[in-house]
């Protein structure tokens, strides 16, 4: 890539990460709920950090469906740094970063250029931040365990590149695993190229690599007793229905697949198109097959998010496969891509961040959602006993209050017929719980994460 291509690549879409960074960033100082997730693990890392039981008896309207690891780190950090939910949204940032990392080092070790892996890097956290700023910058464990399997994608490469054994970084993704479960994408991709290249010498490491991830889950099955499986098999209503809801996220990455698809037809012999199409597909299934659940959103993109930018540094590193671009110009080629790439981010309705530098009004509503949220703890730190706050938890925990009713465990009652809302009214008022309308108390602060 020539240098002044590689400068103005590079330049365009950092500005544009910089600039869609400072809304999730701006915003990481409010005591508000991002993201109904973030008082759910909040609650889960308190519980963590003071020793109790992590994961509920089926008796409680509680559910702890995640594995164990961000919990317990988050937990312990909180000891040391102060609030969990302020500790959980900077390893949210510090991951995202550490993903932008990853992704360039992926690009330079599968085809060779360091700046176009740069691109593709910035283009993941120009559009995570712009279109994925729900788990930006908030207390949610996805983003910090994508980045644990991030690195350990890269030492695959490294390894498998230079004819080493893949047992370490195997063993890493099974640890990344531990910290979010839901992360599938990498570890299938390794495993599916290591037995399609040679299944003879790829079987030592996956079957140790298998039996690390049972002795994790038996380990993990003496530790916290029997109710780990049973939350983590917790009950979940799937549809055809809620996949269909979910497709139109796939807009924001249909450009790149686009652009990617083309130059690996082209480029189909190469050891970088055909690990990047062997990630995707695996990537893409993956998403598909985790929206036909309830309840699962836009964290299950992120590894087909992360596959298409390794595939985009990938194009532009070796785009002179392309019949178009050695027709126009190696260099001419790459601008138009970028450029094109950085139309889509900017065309868009939602532009939170030059509201933050231009709208007073916009950011008086975050300061106004902050009064509220504090007035509405200190209200339900009056009330007796123990209180439900429908909708924002968060109001009950700086309330000081224990978590008592998890919106998802309700919602799945409901969802798969066994429970309806007279059973639940009958469950809170039979265990004296309070119920309150979290999201009513703090009017201000309600819409701010259900923004579209």
């Amino acid at each position: 890539m020539h240098s002044h291509t590689r400068f103005l690549c590079v330049g365009i879409l950092a500005m544009l990460a910089s600039y869609f960074l400072l809304w999730p960033v701006w915003r990481a100082q409010f005591p508000i709920e991002i993201w109904f997730t973030e008082s759910w693990n909040a609650f889960h890392q308190d519980i963590a950090a003071a020793g109790l039981p992590l994961y509920p008896g089926s008796d409680q309207l509680v559910v702890n469906n995640y594995p164990p690891l961000s919990f317990l780190v988050i937990g312990e950090l909180g000891k040391l740094f102060g609030d969990n939910l302020y500790v959980g949204r900077v390893l949210s940032f510090v991951g995202l970063l550490a993903l932008a990392v990853e992704i360039t080092l992926a690009v330079r070790i599968l085809a060779g250029s360091f700046s176009a892996g740069v691109v593709g890097g910035m283009w993941f956290v120009a559009l995570m931040a712009h279109n994925a700023a729900l788990y930006v910058g908030a207390n949610d464990p996805q983003i910090a365990g994508q980045a644990i399997m991030g690195a350990a994608l890269v030492w695959f490469l490294a390894r498998e590149k230079a004819g080493r054994s893949a047992l370490p970084p195997l063993l890493l993704m099974v640890l990344a695993g531990f910290w979010k479960h839901n992360i599938i994408a990498i570890p299938a991709a390794a495993v599916l190229w290591l037995c399609l290249r040679d299944w003879r010498s790829a079987a030592r490491p996956v079957l140790i690599s298998g039996g690390a991830a049972a002795a994790g889950l038996a380990l993990c099955g003496a530790v916290f007793g029997p109710q780990f499986f049973a939350n983590l098999l917790t009950a979940r209503a799937y549809s055809v229905g809620h996949l269909v809801s979910q497709l139109g996220h796939l807009q924001w990455l249909a450009l790149v697949a686009i652009l990617w698809g083309s130059w690996a037809w082209f480029d189909r012999a190469s050891y970088a198109a055909r690990f990047t199409a062997l990630h995707s597909a695996v990537a893409l299934a993956s998403c598909l097959t985790q929206w036909l659940g309830d309840g699962v959103f836009g964290n299950a993109e992120f590894d087909l998010t992360i596959a298409l930018a390794i595939g985009l540094g990938a194009t532009l590193a070796r785009i002179a496969a392309s019949p178009i671009a050695a027709a126009i110009g190696l260099n001419r080629s790459r601008v138009m891509v970028v450029v094109a790439l950085a139309l889509r981010l900017v065309l868009s309705g939602r532009q939170e961040s030059a509201q933050v530098l231009l709208d007073p009004q916009f950011r008086a509503r975050y300061a106004t959602a902050a009064a509220a949220m504090t007035a509405a703890a200190v209200s339900v730190s009056k009330i007796p006993g123990a209180v439900y706050c429908m909708k924002n938890n968060l109001i009950c925990r700086a309330a000081g209050k224990s978590f008592v009713v998890d919106d998802f465990k309700t919602d799945q009652l409901l969802a798969t017929g066994k429970a309806t809302e007279a059973d639940l009214s009958a469950m809170f008022q039979n265990r004296g719980i309070t119920v309150v309308e979290g999201a009513s108390l703090t009017y201000a602060a309600a819409p701010l994460w259900q923004t579209p």
